[in-house]
Protein backbone atom coordinates (compact mmCIF):
# COMPACT_ATOMS: atom_id res chain seq x y z
CA UNK A 1 0.00 0.00 0.00
CA UNK A 2 2.98 2.17 0.19
CA UNK A 3 3.16 2.67 -3.68
CA UNK A 4 -0.91 4.32 -3.46
CA UNK A 5 0.75 7.32 -1.23
CA UNK A 6 3.16 8.16 -3.90
CA UNK A 7 0.52 8.02 -6.94
CA UNK A 8 0.92 11.42 -8.93
CA UNK A 9 4.12 12.38 -7.44
CA UNK A 10 5.80 13.03 -10.69
CA UNK A 11 2.92 14.84 -12.57
CA UNK A 12 2.96 17.22 -9.32
CA UNK A 13 6.82 17.36 -9.77
CA UNK A 14 6.66 18.04 -13.37
CA UNK A 15 4.01 20.90 -13.07
CA UNK A 16 5.90 22.39 -10.41
CA UNK A 17 9.22 22.87 -12.60
CA UNK A 18 7.66 23.38 -16.38
CA UNK A 19 6.59 26.74 -15.18
CA UNK A 20 10.21 27.65 -13.84
CA UNK A 21 11.69 25.67 -17.28
CA UNK A 22 9.74 28.00 -19.26
CA UNK A 23 10.55 30.79 -17.34
CA UNK A 24 14.09 30.83 -17.93
CA UNK A 25 14.35 29.99 -21.22
CA UNK A 26 11.63 33.16 -22.07
CA UNK A 27 14.47 35.09 -19.95
CA UNK A 28 17.46 33.85 -22.17
CA UNK A 29 15.85 34.55 -25.59
CA UNK A 30 14.56 37.53 -24.10
CA UNK A 31 18.24 38.30 -23.24
CA UNK A 32 19.63 37.58 -26.55
CA UNK A 33 18.70 40.35 -28.52
CA UNK A 34 20.45 42.92 -26.00
CA UNK A 35 24.02 40.58 -26.05
CA UNK A 36 23.61 41.20 -29.73
CA UNK A 37 23.18 44.43 -29.80
CA UNK A 38 26.21 44.86 -27.20
CA UNK A 39 28.46 43.08 -29.41
CA UNK A 40 27.64 44.97 -32.18
CA UNK A 41 28.02 48.51 -30.42
CA UNK A 42 31.78 47.03 -29.30
CA UNK A 43 32.88 46.39 -32.90
CA UNK A 44 30.95 49.82 -34.68
CA UNK A 45 33.27 51.79 -31.73
CA UNK A 46 36.10 49.84 -32.56
CA UNK A 47 35.88 50.35 -36.05
CA UNK A 48 35.21 53.97 -35.59
CA UNK A 49 38.36 54.46 -33.45
CA UNK A 50 40.65 52.98 -35.28
CA UNK A 51 39.29 54.67 -38.68
CA UNK A 52 39.35 58.19 -36.75
CA UNK A 53 42.92 57.36 -35.56
CA UNK A 54 43.79 57.19 -38.86
CA UNK A 55 42.56 60.68 -39.72
CA UNK A 56 39.38 59.97 -41.60
CA UNK A 57 36.21 61.94 -40.83
CA UNK A 58 33.62 59.90 -38.91
CA UNK A 59 29.98 60.02 -37.91
CA UNK A 60 27.50 58.74 -35.66
CA UNK A 61 25.53 55.42 -37.02
CA UNK A 62 21.98 56.33 -36.44
CA UNK A 63 20.57 55.72 -33.59
CA UNK A 64 24.42 56.53 -31.89
CA UNK A 65 25.54 59.18 -29.88
CA UNK A 66 29.37 60.27 -30.44
CA UNK A 67 32.00 61.51 -28.19
CA UNK A 68 35.39 61.89 -29.39
CA UNK A 69 37.95 63.03 -26.07
CA UNK A 70 41.15 64.13 -26.20
CA UNK A 71 43.31 62.17 -23.32
CA UNK A 72 47.15 62.87 -23.67
CA UNK A 73 48.82 61.62 -26.93
CA UNK A 74 45.20 58.94 -27.27
CA UNK A 75 42.14 59.87 -28.80
CA UNK A 76 38.99 58.12 -27.45
CA UNK A 77 35.91 57.29 -29.11
CA UNK A 78 32.87 56.79 -26.84
CA UNK A 79 29.86 55.19 -28.68
CA UNK A 80 26.21 55.38 -26.87
CA UNK A 81 23.13 53.60 -27.64
CA UNK A 82 19.62 54.54 -26.09
CA UNK A 83 17.56 53.32 -24.80
CA UNK A 84 18.83 50.38 -23.06
CA UNK A 85 22.53 53.03 -22.36
CA UNK A 86 24.48 50.94 -23.72
CA UNK A 87 28.21 52.39 -24.08
CA UNK A 88 31.63 51.25 -25.35
CA UNK A 89 35.12 53.86 -25.43
CA UNK A 90 37.74 52.81 -27.50
CA UNK A 91 41.22 54.90 -27.50
CA UNK A 92 44.09 54.84 -30.43
CA UNK A 93 47.06 56.89 -30.91
CA UNK A 94 46.55 59.21 -34.43
CA UNK A 95 48.38 57.69 -36.87
CA UNK A 96 46.75 60.44 -39.81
Amino acid sequence: MAFHSERGAVTAEFMLITPVVILAVTALLGLFPIALSAIKLELTAMQLARLHSLGHSVEAPAGFELEIIERERFQCLVLRKEPLILESEYCAIPIG
